[in-house]
């Protein structure tokens, strides 16, 4: 619209400038002062322009060549200057789990383990003798033991007995003495009365191994037997 403006204005200017120019012509043919009036200047009829500022002339922006812009596209990105940190260094795998160290065995106690045996065995109720009794009835002392065990019936209608013990070293054949002592005793005794009990006392079993020893009165000597060589051999 400004372009169209300012090619009119330049127009009426140059028309102006031609009658003008034409007029002046005349005049110089003329003598001065013949009375003739100059012609009154025509006025344009060109509309005035906007504003009286220049007009600068807007250059079209040239619009960005699409083609750079695809190429960018197309270049694949720049790599990375530095390279990937490299993976962490792995954690020390574990130290496998160590050997725990063997754990002792319990030392068996092979008295306790006899004796354990022999008491599943079908016997009547029976009481623990303890170190005085053992000394009163066997004549036994308790120092001359590593352990032992000593059982005899509750009720005086059983001959039942049992005597196992671990013997200090040089003190068995005092240990078997004394059994000795105990097994004349008992015989003594059921020969006034119960000849079965007393056939259980002139039956009792008498055996040893190493620092072991069993005496055993009862109608399951031998089972009890068989439990000490289970232990003690």
């Amino acid at each position: 619209m400004n372009r169209r403006f300012l090619a009119l204005a330049l127009a009426g200017t140059l028309s102006l400038s031609l009658l003008t120019a034409c007029g002046g012509g005349n005049g110089a043919a003329e003598t001065p002062g013949a009375g003739e009036s100059t012609p009154p200047a025509v006025e344009s009829t060109l509309p005035a322009p906007e504003s009286s500022a220049p007009v600068e002339e807007t250059t079209p922006a040239v619009p960005e060549s699409s083609a750079p812009a695809e190429e960018e596209s197309q270049t694949p990105e720049s790599t990375p200057s530095s390279k990937p940190s490299q993976k962490p260094a792995e954690s020390s795998k574990p130290s496998a789990n160590p050997t725990p160290a063997p754990e002792s065995k319990p030392q068996t106690d092979v008295v306790a383990s006899v004796w354990n045996d022999i008491s599943k065995l079908e016997l009547p109720s029976l009481t623990e003798l303890d170190d005085s009794l053992l000394s009163s009835l066997y004549g036994i002392s308790a120092s001359d033991l590593v352990s032992y065990k000593c059982y005899m019936p509750m009720m005086a209608v059983h001959a039942t007995e049992f005597f196992v013990a671990e013997v200090k070293d040089g003190k068995m054949d005092t240990v078997k003495a004394g059994v000795a002592k105990r097994q004349a005793d008992l015989a003594a005794q059921w020969s006034q009365y119960l000849p079965e009990q007393l056939e259980l006392v002139e039956n009792y079993k008498l055996v040893t191994s190493g620092n072991y020893i069993l005496f055993a009165i009862s109608e399951h000597a031998d089972e009890a037997v068989s439990a000490f060589n289970t232990y003690t051999k």
